[in-house]
């Protein structure tokens, strides 16, 4: 087993990891670099336990920005009412990330930086324009969240920088999103397809729109075409419908043991269209305030 570094600041942890380039492993949590470390596929000298870091951890609204620390609990977002409320993707993405001990346990930068392309949190981060806080031996540096991916379990972080937080867009008003994700269990399993959306109004006709993809591509995958078809409408059958095909076509599934990469490409339309309809009513207010999206997005009455 690896010997365990425990740095009393941020300055520490970095000054670490730049001398032990390659060699030393950032843990929050743990709930994934423990098991990377039970069967062999991480193997560092060194693990860095950043959970001391009290300052990289917590919510924080300015405006209609949120800044949510990269060693905030999964469960704290989870249970966060303001965030329900102006970027309800983010907490239903939450909700459905592992188990309840998981959640309790699990970060958001953690989460992030495993690179996992089934992760629950980045597709409903990147529909919220989310911005990505990195610290290094030279300072701090800000980049898109979609720029910090590179290939399943990759990301461009360099071995001598930790992501300390995102910064997203939560708009008060006339905005909505959501997160949807079909999987073989409801529960403790990874997404086999997870759908984000976010959509801006002005009265009924959408002004901005984005869409998000995990699990079917090796990165998560932002489809600026798919949003695109809704803009300028009243997100009708025929626009969601549209969305969804351009979606579909965009994304690059594999076949595995949660389905074959035929049956995603069908999964990421439906729900595409569902995702965009909800999110849709929630930016012209149609949508019951404080009520979650079902999972995968069946509203009552409607077949799955």
């Amino acid at each position: 087993m690896p010997e365990l570094y425990v740095p009393a600041q941020l300055e520490d942890a970095l000054g670490f990891m730049g001398e032990h380039a390659g060699l030393a492993l950032p843990v929050a949590g743990g709930t994934d670099v423990l098991i990377d470390l039970r069967i062999g596929r991480a193997t560092p000298k060194w693990l860095v336990d950043l959970s001391p870091l009290e300052a990289l951890a917590g919510l924080a609204f300015d405006g209609e920005t949120l800044r949510i620390g990269a060693l905030t609990r999964i469960r704290t977002i989870e249970l966060d009412a303001e965030v329900a409320r102006r970027a309800p993707a983010v907490v239903e993405a939450a909700r459905v990330l592992g188990s309840v001990q998981i959640r309790t346990m699990a970060t958001v930068g953690g989460n992030i930086c495993h690179a996992t392309p089934s992760a629950e949190m980045p597709p409903a981060l990147l529909v919220h324009d989310a911005v990505a806080t990195v610290a290094g031996p030279d300072g701090e540096r800000s980049l898109s969240l979609s720029e910090l991916f590179s290939g399943p379990g990759k990301t461009t972080l360099e071995n001598s920088e930790l992501l300390t937080a995102v910064t997203l867009r939560a708009p008060k008003e006339r905005s909505g999103s959501c997160y949807l994700r079909q999987t073989v269990r409801w529960s403790m399993d990874l997404a086999g397809v997870g759908v984000a959306a976010a959509v801006e109004t002005d009265g009924a006709v959408v002004t901005g729109a984005r869409v998000a993809l995990c699990a079917v591509a090796p990165v998560p995958l932002l489809v600026a075409e798919a949003a695109d078809a809704v803009v300028g409408t009243e997100l009708t059958t025929e626009t969601a419908v549209e969305a969804a095909a351009r979606a579909a076509a965009a994304c690059s599934p594999i076949t595995d043991a949660r389905g074959t990469a035929e049956y995603r490409r069908q999964v990421v339309a439906v729900l595409v269209a569902r995702a965009l309809r909800i999110a849709w009513l929630r930016a012209t207010g149609e949508w019951p305030a404080g009520v979650p999206a079902p999972i995968n997005g069946v509203l009552s009455g409607e077949g799955a």
